[in-house]
C-alpha cells in the first residue's frame, strides 16, 4: 500500500470518516464565525492532524488495512455471487450420462465448499471462479453436441459439427476445473484439508 492510498483507506475507514466530520463541524464552525477560507483551513488542518496522530501512534496502519480489506472483500462479492449462479447451474444440469452427471455434480460440491470457504477467509481465488464458469461452457458444449447427434440420428443426417470423443475430453476437463476449485479451497482453508483440521480439533 503506498502513501496515496495509505491515506485515501484511513479516511475512508470508520474512524476516519468520524474524524472527518468532526474535521467539518470545526471548520463550519469558524467558517460562520470567522470567515469561509478560516474555516476551509481549519477543516482541512484538523483532519490532517487527526490524520498524523493516528499514523504516528501506529493505529493508522491497522484501520488502513481494515479499510483496504473490506474494499476489496465487497469488489470481490460480484464475483462470488456469479460464482455461485454458476455452481447453482452446475448442481441442477440435467445430463443424461451418469459419469458425466457425477462430475457435473462433483465440481458443484467443490464449489460449495469453495464459496463456504470464502466467506470463512474473506478471501477469493479468481481461478476457481473462472474454473467454475468455464465448466458451465463444457457443461453446454457437451449438451448440444448430445442435442446435435440425437437430431442427426433421428433425421439419417451426416455430422455437420464432428465432436471426436466428447464424453471423455469432457470428463478430463471437469475434473481438471473441479482439481482447480479443490486447490483454491485447501488454500483459502490455509493448506489444511477437512481432516486436517479435524485431527488439531481431535488433539486439542
Amino acid at each position: 500500500m503506498n502513501r496515496r492510498e495509505y491515506v485515501r483507506n484511513l479516511a475512508a475507514s470508520p474512524v476516519g470518516i468520524a474524524l472527518g466530520a468532526v474535521a467539518v463541524s470545526v471548520g463550519g464552525f469558524l467558517g460562520i464565525r470567522v470567515g469561509p477560507v478560516v474555516g476551509l483551513v481549519s477543516a482541512l488542518a484538523t483532519l490532517a492532524g487527526f490524520l498524523i496522530v493516528l499514523s504516528i501512534a501506529g493505529v493508522g496502519s491497522a484501520l488502513a488495512a481494515s479499510e483496504q480489506s473490506r474494499r476489496a472483500w465487497a469488489a470481490a462479492r460480484s464475483r462470488l455471487d456469479a460464482a455461485r449462479d454458476a455452481r447453482n447451474r452446475l448442481a441442477s444440469l440435467r445430463v443424461p450420462d451418469p459419469e458425466i452427471k457425477a462430475l457435473l455434480e462433483l465440481v458443484a460440491t467443490r464449489g460449495a465448499a469453495y464459496l463456504s470457504a470464502c466467506e470463512s477467509a474473506r478471501s477469493h481465488d479468481p481461478l476457481a471462479e473462472d474454473a467454475l464458469a468455464e465448466s458451465v461452457s463444457i457443461a453446454d458444449l457437451y449438451l448440444k453436441e448430445l442435442d446435435g447427434a440425437a437430431t442427426e440420428k433421428r433425421y439419417g443426417l451426416a455430422d455437420a459439427d464432428p465432436f471426436a470423443d466428447a464424453k471423455a475430453r469432457t470428463g478430463s476437463a471437469l475434473r481438471a476445473q473441479a482439481a482447480v476449485v479443490e486447490k483454491a479451497t485447501l488454500d483459502l482453508s490455509g493448506g489444511l484439508s477437512s481432516a486436517d483440521r479435524m485431527e488439531i480439533k481431535e488433539s486439542l
